[in-house]
């Protein structure tokens, strides 16, 4: 009896057990909210260019998404010993030739919501303006392909796709359609090809991922079975910009080859050494699959993946980033270079990346309305930015951009090469 009473207390007495930690890269699902927005703004026109500075961080109000949160054990962002006066640093104003400084270039040109500038992984400038806050995700829209296309050299190099074979070998119930068997892995990565898709069938595209008003919905994966809807292979496009099914047929590819959830997928290749500060986002259909274009980030997390970038190129033996991807990117373009209107004579696409002319070893992600995120590898700086231009993409836009970068890299304020 009395050891009995011994074992007894000695269990009583021990110290309870610490909870098991949640798993890594654990998204939850979240319903869509009342997918309006005021009175005004519903799912009818909550994509409208006019509504995106209100509606993107608001996109869980509209869609149903997966979300994962901040780790308990994250690391905010810290500031550099100095930060950048981007009222007092200077740059031209391509609209007119004359100089101005970079806050008014922000505001006036690139309608920016917000941005932020990281040297060294610490932060030299950040700023928020017309309502955007720093802990709000915010949705990429087709700023999400580059992403999607450094999976799939992250697939590669892991030996999970060939870049050679064709689609049909990862997506075995598209393998009745021409376009399918006859369109590499490659080819759908180096994103320099879309489809020439007619109007009404991008409307139905839109309607079946459910980012439009609609009384039903066949879910995005059904939409790009349908027979006969890969029977032509794709044209070469100027500049990648506005999505298209080809962005959600790499989504499908880069799960199946995986194995795994897009947004899961995402988060054990890119964000699992980042421990992002913020909720991460990714829209789904309306049958939980994720979208190619429905990630959505806080601008710090954001702005985290281009210090991945950087890392992946200075400590290849440890990044999951093949080091051929990283070489692509920063590599001189040849001296025929087609020109891209805005920005430095050798600009270039790369798998949705530009690789920026002008200075060595520059790359920029580049989405609608001015979103963007830079990467100087050199000077180790990356500057993400949030924007509500009035227009998706134009010479003006890049070009405003291509000055904005210039001037913080040669502003002289902790922005010197190490």
């Amino acid at each position: 009896m009395m050891r009995r009473l011994t074992a007894l207390t000695l269990f009583f007495a021990l110290p309870a057990a610490a909870p098991a930690a949640a798993p890594a890269c654990q998204f939850e699902k979240v319903a869509s909210g009342p997918q309006k927005l005021g009175r005004w703004i519903n799912k009818s026109n909550w994509l409208n260019d006019e509504n995106l500075r209100l509606t993107l961080p608001a996109a869980h109000l509209f869609m149903p998404a997966l979300r994962r949160q901040p780790e308990a054990d994250g690391e905010a962002l810290r500031p550099a010993n100095r930060q950048l006066d981007l009222a007092a640093a200077k740059a031209t104003d391509p609209s007119d030739g004359r100089e101005r400084d970079l806050a008014f270039l922000l505001d006036s040109r690139l309608q920016a919501d917000g941005v932020l500038i990281l040297q060294n992984g610490r932060i030299l400038a950040e700023r928020y303006r017309n309502g955007l806050r720093a802990d709000e995700p915010r949705l990429l829209q087709q700023a999400t392909r580059p992403l999607l296309n450094l999976l799939g050299a992250i697939a590669i190099g892991q030996g999970k796709l060939a870049a050679d074979r064709p689609l049909n070998r990862y997506l075995p119930s598209l393998s009745s359609q021409p376009g399918i068997r006859k369109l590499s892995v490659q080819r759908l990565l180096e994103n320099e090809e879309g489809h020439n898709w007619s109007a009404d069938e991008i409307a139905g595209w839109r309607q079946a991922g459910g980012w439009t008003a609609s009384n039903a919905s066949e879910g995005m994966r059904p939409w790009l079975s349908q027979p006969g809807r890969w029977n032509a292979l794709p044209d070469k496009i100027d500049l990648p910009g506005a999505g298209s099914p080809d962005d959600d047929l790499l989504a499908w590819l880069l799960a199946e080859s995986n194995a795994t959830p897009l947004s899961r997928l995402f988060c054990e290749q890119l964000q699992s050494r980042l421990k992002p500060e913020h909720p991460v986002l990714w829209l789904t259909d309306p049958q939980g699959v994720e979208l190619a274009d429905g990630l959505a980030l806080s601008l710090r997390d954001f702005g985290r993946l281009g210090n991945v970038l950087l890392e992946a190129r200075n400590t290849r033996q440890r990044s999951r980033i093949p080091g051929w991807f990283i070489e692509t990117l920063t590599a001189s373009a040849g001296l025929r270079t087609p020109e891209i209107p805005g920005l430095a004579k050798g600009s270039e696409a790369r798998y949705g990346f530009i690789h920026l002319g002008g200075e060595s070893n520059r790359a920029a992600l580049i989405g609608p309305h001015g979103t963007s995120l830079y990467i100087d590898f050199d000077r180790r700086l990356v500057i993400a930015l949030y924007g509500s231009h009035p227009v998706a993409s134009s010479p003006l836009l890049l070009a405003t951009l291509e000055q904005f970068w210039k001037a913080v890299g040669t502003s002289g304020l902790a922005l010197r090469k190490p």
